[in-house]
């Protein structure tokens, strides 16, 4: 949901464009893989939600896994994630969390499996799912895998940090639903005085950050809070300008 796949090619430029030979390139918030997918050299992906990032892992290791989750298989992942138990490894309940749950809202959205067409074809949510994860596989190779609070994060000097954060009054995650945003802008105004160079996609962002590049776009995930359907909002991506002050 909200996937910045379909722009990367107009934003990794501008993101990457004064990157130096080593520099890494860092995204805190890096959950579905589709940007640091795109991107070569030293790389860290972190997520604060450590099923992802285990699931990530696992698939980096090509760990075996079902490609056929049945309503049952997802209901019993599901009941082990809500109750905390462990029969099924942070892995398991990751993968069957992540491609059988509709709208990739792992166990928020409820489970995803075949629904028939207005022309009379039947999609498959799930071998979708799994079609994409393994286009991104190759990619994903030998990306740093962290999973903590991006507050939390240790990151390379001078390093390029890319984030896309929950927007803020959209329908967010189970384990973003208390994301402080002010904080969050605090965070990166830190960061900059350090020596790292900071981009963030949002809709809107505080006067010292400057929007270096927007587009009109439909998506399901858009800025008046609401999930489904397709909603035009401005994509931005903000970069720290004190300038703009």
């Amino acid at each position: 949901m909200g996937s910045r796949a379909r722009f990367s090619k107009e934003i990794l430029p501008i993101i990457l464009k004064d990157r130096k030979p080593e520099q890494w390139y860092v995204e805190p918030f890096a959950g579905g893989m589709n940007m640091i997918c795109d991107v070569d050299g030293n790389r860290i992906a972190n997520d604060k939600n450590k099923h992802l990032i285990a699931m990530w892992q696992g698939l980096v290791k090509n760990r075996q896994r079902p490609t056929e989750i049945s309503k049952e298989l997802y209901d019993k992942a599901r009941t082990e994630y809500n109750n905390g138990t462990s029969v099924l490894d942070y892995f398991m309940i990751g993968w069957i969390g992540w491609m059988a749950s509709a709208n990739g809202r792992f166990f928020d959205g409820g489970y995803s499996g075949k629904s028939n067409t207005k022309i009379g074809t039947v999609r498959d949510y799930i071998k979708e799912a799994i079609n994409n994860i393994d286009k991104q596989l190759p990619k994903i190779k030998g990306c740093l895998f962290e999973s903590v609070d991006y507050t939390k994060l240790s990151i390379p000097k001078e390093s390029i940090i890319y984030c896309d954060i929950p927007y803020k009054g959209t329908k967010q995650y189970s384990t973003s639903k208390d994301f402080n945003h002010s904080s969050f802008w605090d965070w990166c105004r830190e960061k900059v005085n350090q020596g790292h160079t900071v981009f963030v996609s949002e809709y809107n962002a505080p006067t010292d950050f400057e929007c270096v590049w927007s587009k009109s776009a439909k998506s399901s995930l858009s800025a008046n809070g609401k999930i489904g359907g397709n909603k035009e909002s401005i994509e931005k991506l903000f970069k720290f300008s004190p300038t703009n002050v």
